[in-house]
């Protein structure tokens, strides 16, 4: 379908006119509906890392009591969450309402950036369709509650895809510390979607190095500019080398040991587990870590067929939306959807194999720390975007086929 650019620029204003529209009706009912503190108790590590930051201790005690520094969660949301609270107040109404209003324009960045690539790659059609599931999908109504960095990820993961496909059109020698910069500030948000993104900026290399000015040895070193600080921080800390976070150990064990399902266990979490408190105290966060994680090994050799079902439920889990122990059908609904259509949407790429790849690296990546230890929904909205583009192509195209076919069929008739 060929449309001009006014008309598009309509198009994504009235999608994004909507989804603002939505969400402000969701942050309406939660700062009118729900205590002030709601919102914030929907992360409350964030809450209680900020407040930990604002009082001089820098990154610390992520369970409600002082035990000193942590590497459990990244640094960059935290710091994020304590700049608000310097300026708006802790835990209060503005705060609530400059959180709402950030991870509300992120959503509204990321269906914008989602409109562009489907319309760039496909055609206006996919690219409306792309942008009214992600505007009006119920589920993603809620996304800027959820006090966490899932609306950072989101967006940065589609903003990195845009801009990888900008770049190996319009390859400039800036390209190559900007590339290594994003994917710095990318581990520092979320190191589970670092794979992901050193990946897209291979494809970039792939495509573009030898006519882009610059050498790629500036993306690297933006790199370790941006990132470095905090493993030097937690080697200073902790004396030992933590390049990304200690939760490793801990969340392959929640997922892997006796009474495991598979599902995130709040009940086990030094913050409300008081048996779990205590060891984490004793043994001090590295000892705690490595202790969980040699359960986790020793439970896996002891019952390995146990691990490979676990395993298969949990890849089943991410894929279909059901990885939220009690989660609501809608959940599921829209996942089995864009997970449907977007695998069809991926095969339908098959013959431009180059941009299939950029697509399915993410899709490949992203997904396996979670196949070894919980498959929350949450996890899997940081790559829907990238889904539900392939998915809005696959049905534009579905109709496409099937209305030529009719055509055929009434031409035939005559």
């Amino acid at each position: 379908m060929t449309i001009g650019h006014s008309a598009a620029k309509r198009h994504t204003i009235t999608v994004l006119g909507a989804a603002l529209l939505l969400r402000a009706l969701v942050a309406w009912i939660v700062m009118t509906q729900y205590a002030p503190e709601w919102l914030f108790t929907r992360g409350v590590e964030m809450t209680l890392l900020a407040k930990s930051l604002l009082a001089g201790l820098g990154l610390s005690s992520p369970f409600g009591v002082p035990t000193g520094p942590t590497a459990f969660i990244a640094p960059a949301y935290p710091v994020l969450v304590a700049a608000v609270f310097k300026i708006f107040g802790i835990e209060t109404r503005a705060a609530e309402f400059v959180v709402l209003a950030a991870q509300t324009a992120l959503n509204l960045a990321t269906i914008a950036l989602m409109m562009h690539v489907a319309r760039k790659l496909f055609n206006e059609r996919a690219a409306v369709l792309a942008g009214l599931v992600w505007a009006c999908s119920p589920p993603l109504l809620w996304l800027p509650t959820i006090f966490w960095e899932t609306s950072f990820s989101a967006c940065m993961l589609m903003g990195l895809v845009a801009l990888a496909l900008h770049w190996t059109e319009r390859p400039t020698r800036w390209m190559w510390p900007l590339l290594g910069a994003s994917c710095g500030v990318i581990a520092l948000m979320n190191p589970a979607l670092l794979l992901s993104a050193l990946a897209i900026a291979a494809w970039v290399w792939f495509r573009v190095h030898r006519t882009a000015g610059w050498s790629p040895w500036t993306a690297v070193l933006m790199f370790v500019v941006v990132f470095s600080p905090w493993p030097i921080r937690n080697a200073r800390v902790f004396h030992a080398f933590i390049p990304l976070r200690t939760t490793v150990g801990f969340e392959l064990w929640m997922g892997n040991r006796p009474g495991a399902t598979g599902y995130l266990d709040e009940s086990i979490f030094p913050m409300y587990n008081q048996q779990e408190l205590h060891e984490y105290m004793q043994r001090g966060e590295l000892g705690y870590t490595a202790w969980k994680e040699e359960l986790a090994h020793e439970y896996i050799a002891e019952h390995p067929a146990v691990f490979v079902h676990m395993t298969a439920v949990r890849v089943v889990r991410f894929w279909s939306g059901t990885g939220t122990e009690h989660g609501s059908f809608i959940f599921e609904l829209h996942a089995l959807a864009t997970t449907l259509f977007g695998f069809a949407g991926l095969w339908m790429l098959r013959r431009r194999r180059t941009l299939a790849l950029l697509f399915a690296t993410p899709m490949l990546l992203f997904p396996l720390p979670y196949y070894l230890t919980h498959a929350e929904f949450r996890y899997r909205i940081v790559i829907d975007p990238l889904m539900t583009v392939l998915a809005a192509y696959a049905v534009c195209e579905l109709y496409r086929i099937l209305a030529e076919r009719n055509a055929k069929t009434i031409e035939a008739a005559r």
